[in-house]
């Protein structure tokens, strides 16, 4: 499978966007996509292997030249990275190693802790986020970015990506150094405003009536390769 290609809109301006596979939010029900993301923020395995290992495969196809300078979004407690390495870390430590980029998270702080922002709606998200987002500009990179790549693992509404975008822009104003965008999944289903959530059953989009309709437990996998397959296939 090749590496899906996008763009995200900030300030009259597009950023490319790569992702491996598309991803149906936790409030829409529940699937194996979701579940295996979360226990990748988690660190469980097999699936915080399977992710790295499908990133760094499919990653390798982005036209971003070596020496790119990697930040990747905080967690919402976070103002700082932690001393003890995410998952997103590691997929940072992962894609400077063997891509020849420089991972320099510290770069990124924010001034506060915010609250979880997954329930918000777009515009919500928007407003917590604002201003939220700073970088440290004495915080010593061996050399100026020839490029930025901002890491998340996963993109719904593009609100905190956004925000990064916007921290980039406010300490170097005058800067023209490209700025690309990576994500594992990108959400593509949104529920209609005022629906509740549902909970516990895998529910499916109907395509004829743009109805959710009860569908069939997904099979589950366990071991990396079953994972890895299902990852590259975008079957989930």
């Amino acid at each position: 499978m090749p590496l899906h290609h996008t763009y995200l809109s900030y300030n009259q301006h597009l950023y490319s966007h790569y992702y491996l596979c598309h991803y149906l939010p936790a409030s829409a029900g529940r699937d194996n996509l979701s579940h295996s993301l979360l226990r990748f923020k988690k660190g469980r395995q097999p699936d915080l292997e399977g992710w790295l290992d499908c990133s760094l495969e499919l990653f390798a196809q982005a036209p971003i030249p070596p020496g790119a300078t990697i930040i990747r979004a905080l967690h919402h407690h976070e103002i700082t990275v932690s001393p003890n390495p995410s998952s997103l870390d590691l997929l940072g430590q992962q894609f400077a190693h063997h891509l020849r980029h420089h991972y320099h998270p510290q770069i990124l702080q924010k001034t506060h802790p915010n609250q979880p922002i997954k329930l918000f709606s777009k515009p919500r998200r928007e407003e917590a986020l604002q201003g939220l987002y700073r970088i440290d500009t004495t915080y010593p990179l061996p050399s100026p970015p020839g490029h930025w790549l901002i890491i998340d693992d996963v993109l719904t509404s593009g609100a905190t990506l956004r925000a990064i975008l916007q921290a980039l822009h406010q300490a170097y104003p005058s800067s023209t150094t490209p700025i690309d965008i990576f994500t594992m999944a990108r959400a593509t289903t949104t529920l209609p405003a005022h629906s509740p959530p549902l909970k516990g059953r895998h529910y499916q989009f109907g395509e004829d009536d743009m109805t959710w309709t009860l569908a069939e437990d997904p099979a589950p996998y366990y071991s990396v390769l079953q994972l890895k397959t299902r990852i590259l296939s975008d079957a989930f």
